[in-house]
């Protein structure tokens, strides 16, 4: 018996001692399912090996899903400007896989703890995995993430003998989007490749690395998609919040590149945090990082944490996700920007290693989220109970229609899109000491995505008083200052809408807005004389253009008018039925009610009151033709910014025309010529002064030309002199000094206060602001003001400031406020404040029979200024009906 037994112990010892060698010691070292295909096998390279093109990595996503289909799932979100497919996958063990529907229904009912019991909520959190989200390649051109992403999935689904996959199975579902920017990805591959030799080059300036404008960091429309969260223009964006909102992620990383001298950086973040994030939020953030520093620590991994990359700003890809209640992580990989980069310390980082580290910092954020499932599932569960519980500040925000009624309209739906709660109230209400003549909408701040109401809608996000300390000390001392983004971003500031901070909860119920609510247009009766069209916001000018675009003969009104008791605001259009299209009622009506616009009947021509509409007052629209400087020394960010918003907001067609070409490009065809902000070479290498001659004659002959931010430095400079003002130095900036020879002027320092003075630097621009919003006033005698009676607000960021101009030299469309009326939202440094308090944001001038008009500031930045749209359309529709062009 003994003899039968001791063989069997010894084999099963034999068993146990092989299975354990054959456990992995890390995930590097997994034995693979060879039935699951590598990337080698689908597509001919392995992880690293290249660069994979981004309908390639969809592609072999699919071929995973097709290979384990009880363990991954594959779900197009998305198109891309250019037609690429974006798509997520879900990973699983197999029983969740096999109720994917019934898990999702219940990860939608933990989000709103609301409708729960403390027993429902207990029983949910006890059974529910934990949603670990990781999203790559937001950056085109950040390229190792996406190929991370694809060895992320290969290793879940094939790996045999690891135990990180083995935690992860247990207790996560894993979520990965591998290509959130495919058009971008898809221009830097292409760049790469063409400019590939024999053998990978490391050089730095090398073609390889070397990207022609505008790169792939941007996507189409050459949008940074990292700063569009919560404005959600792009369709890539809207589409993957859709997403992420249906599947209520705990853990979300966005996995990014930076400078190839540097290593990894994975949170705790830098400061400033925002401050409606909760502690446990934030201390979950230690959880991660203290596992990613084990398996760092373990493979030999340098990396950096609580430096440069901040959770302040709400537009984020990590930021955004957490005031949803998820605990999220911007990871950034130092990037070879190629296969090979060669460091300042000549070592070189392959792209093998980067996609590696990027692999590693995935599994290890879903493993720690696995073996931690309770805390994580319960944090999220308490992050979106507590936003709902919570009075502390304002109890709800009121918003109004007044003033700017389509402007409120896409405000409403925007919230809602943000999966935030908002409710229409009528006419007349009355809350929070205010009452809606026109209507409005109530947002109640305890909801379950009560932080990100709080910030969006909030006039201020306060940045923490240690930090502002920090800063303010650090520009004593000559350095920088650590804001990695704007301080403000208050939705309704920027959409120059009225809101109501209400101090307690208003017992007001209204109708729910949904993202996909249609505007509703308010229409008047068919006028025998035609029809007027009130310019009040956006939504009218888009009114107006559409008709110019089909040829309807409309005039603008150069002040107000009064027929029939009713007075119509300066810039309202007139559309007289006689020698329109026989079409024109149904017309009207067709394009008012797709925008959601406004118009009203007129029975007569005769004014009571202001002028008649033969008055030279008018002016008769035209629908313009417009052209924009593209390419080398423009900045890809304001391009995008500009052609976006008039392309795809307002159907405005615009013709792209290369910088270096303006200069012997024939520009008669066209009406409006836009000059977005510089980059690189600018516009002065680009143009030059013998370009700035053919836009002269451009103006002149009844152009309009338009200078946006930093451009404005261009039509400014002396040598160019299309406008008058001028860029400013800091106020009481020290000058050099003139010597003879070498020599200058002795001087004594007599106390540390005089060698401060001594060592600020001569002719100083004032110092940079990272971006807050400021008060406007508009200039009522100036056509390129309507429909801005209240004035409004603009992003300032940078260090312009020009001078204040002459009334006989130029017209002041828009000044900055009083420096005591001048913040509406964010942190401006003092001297700043005081500096650009009454100088211009908006200024034009006549030359010939055109115009030069220019921002002082970007009021297309980023796509969130909405308010401003309308200033852009009054440069770009008003300006050209004004001109005194021959046609």
């Amino acid at each position: 018996m003994l003899n039968r037994i001791l063989p069997a112990l010894v084999a099963g010892l034999l068993v146990t001692a092989s299975a354990l060698a054959q456990t992995a010691s890390t995930p590097l070292d997994a034995r693979y399912d060879p039935d699951i295909p590598d990337l080698e096998t689908a597509l001919g390279h392995d992880f690293g090996a290249e660069i994979t093109p981004p309908e390639d990595a969809v592609n072999y996503l699919r071929t995973l899903a097709a290979a384990a289909p009880d363990r991954m799932q594959v779900f197009d979100y998305a198109e891309s400007w250019e037609g690429r497919p974006l798509v997520y996958a879900v990973i699983g063990n197999a029983d969740l896989m096999a109720r994917l529907d019934t898990v999702q229904a219940d990860l939608q009912r933990l989000a709103d703890p609301r409708a729960l019991s403390a027993a429902e909520r207990r029983e949910l959190i006890d059974r529910l995995p934990v949603v670990v989200w990781l999203a790559y390649g937001v950056h085109g051109d950040e390229i190792s993430s996406t190929d991370a992403a694809l060895r992320t999935a290969y290793h879940l689904i094939a790996a045999q003998n690891d135990p990180v996959t083995e935690t992860i199975f247990e207790d996560a579902l894993v979520i990965i989007d591998p290509v959130q920017n495919p058009d971008g990805r898809n221009r830097f591959v292409n760049s790469f490749t063409q400019a590939r030799g024999l053998q990978p080059d490391g050089f730095r300036w090398s073609a390889e690395h070397d990207q022609p404008w505008p790169g792939g960091r941007h996507n189409h429309y050459l949008f940074d998609m990292n700063r569009d969260w919560f404005i959600q223009s792009q369709p890539e964006t809207r589409g993957r919040i859709t997403a992420m909102m249906d599947w209520s992620p705990m853990v979300i990383v966005d996995a990014h590149e930076m400078g190839g001298d540097l290593n990894y950086f994975f949170p705790p973040v830098a400061p400033p945090v925002n401050p409606v994030l909760g502690d446990g939020q934030i201390e979950a953030q230690d959880i991660v990082g203290q596992n990613n520093a084990r398996w760092f620590d373990r493979l030999g991994y340098d990396y950096f944490t609580r430096e440069i990359f901040d959770a302040f700003y709400p537009g984020y890809g990590d930021t955004w996700p957490m005031l949803h209640g998820g605990v999220a992580f911007t990871y950034e990989q130092g990037s070879a920007r190629g296969l090979v980069w060669t460091r300042r310390n000549g070592d070189d980082l392959t792209y093998a290693r980067s996609v590696e580290q990027h692999f590693i910092a995935g599994l290890s954020t879903a493993e720690v989220a696995a073996a931690n499932r309770e805390r994580f599932v319960r944090g999220y569960a308490e992050a979106r109970a507590a936003a709902a519980g919570d009075n502390e500040g304002p109890a709800a925000v009121l918003l109004s229609r007044a003033g700017n009624r389509w402007g409120a309209e896409q405000l409403a739906r925007l919230i809602a899109r943000n999966g935030i709660e908002i409710s229409r109230l009528d006419d007349g209400t009355s809350l929070c000491g205010e009452t809606l003549d026109e209507g409005g909408f109530l947002v109640q701040l305890n909801q379950p995505a009560g932080q990100l109401a709080r910030t969006l809608l909030e006039r201020d996000t306060p940045i923490p008083e240690d930090f502002l300390t920090e800063q303010e000390d650090r520009r004593l001392r000559g350095l920088d200052h650590e804001m990695y983004d704007v301080t403000a971003w208050s939705l309704p500031v920027m959409f120059n809408v009225t809101a109501t901070e209400c101090r307690s909860r208003p017992d007001a119920q209204g109708e729910a807005v949904t993202a996909d609510d249609p505007v509703q247009a308010e229409t008047g009766e068919r006028g025998e004389f035609g029809y007027v069209i009130p310019w009040t916001d956006a939504g009218q000018a888009q009114l107006v253009a559409r008709l110019a675009a089909e040829g309807v003969t409309m005039r603008t009104a150069g002040s107000a008018f009064t027929i029939d008791g009713e007075t119509w605001p300066a810039g309202s259009v007139v559309v007289p039925r006689a020698g329109a299209p026989a079409s024109l009622d149904s017309m009207m009506r067709l394009h008012a009610r797709t925008i959601g616009a406004a118009y009203a009947g007129l029975d007569t021509s005769w004014t009571e009151d202001g002028p008649n509409f033969g008055s030279g007052q008018f002016a008769e629209i035209v629908a313009p033709r417009i052209a924009m400087a593209w390419g080398e020394g423009t900045d890809p960010n304001s391009v995008g910014g500009l052609r976006y918003v008039l392309e795809q907001r307002y159907g405005l067609p615009v013709t792209v025309i290369r910088a270096s070409r303006l200069a012997f490009a024939d520009l008669s065809g066209f009406d409006v010529l836009l000059l977005p902000e510089q980059r690189g070479s600018g516009y002065g290498r680009q143009i030059g002064e013998s370009g700035a001659e053919t836009l002269s004659r451009f103006v002149r002959a009844g152009g309009t030309l338009v200078a946006l931010g930093d451009a404005t430095r261009f039509v400014t400079d002396p040598d160019i002199d299309l406008l008058p003002i001028r860029r400013e130095l800091a106020a009481d900036t020290p000058t050099d000094g003139n010597g003879e020879g070498g020599t200058v002027a002795g001087t004594v320092i007599a106390d540390e206060t005089a060698l401060r003075e001594a060592l600020e630097p001569r002719n100083a621009r004032p110092d940079v602001s990272p971006g807050a919003l400021l008060n406007i006033t508009a200039n009522p005698d100036s056509f390129l003001s309507a429909g801005y009676e209240n004035g409004a607000a603009t992003m300032v960021t940078g260090s312009d400031i020009y001078t204040t101009v002459p009334l006989d030299e130029a017209d002041t469309v828009f000044r900055f406020a009083a420096a005591d009326d001048l913040v509406a939202s964010g942190y401006l440094w003092a001297e700043n404040a005081e500096q650009i308090a009454f100088k211009p944001f908006m200024v034009s001038r006549r030359i010939g029979s055109g115009f030069v008009v220019a921002f002082t500031q970007d009021p297309t930045a980023r796509a969130y200024q909405t308010g401003l749209d309308l200033a852009v359309l009054n440069a770009v529709i008003l300006a050209p009906a004004r001109s005194r062009r021959l046609r």
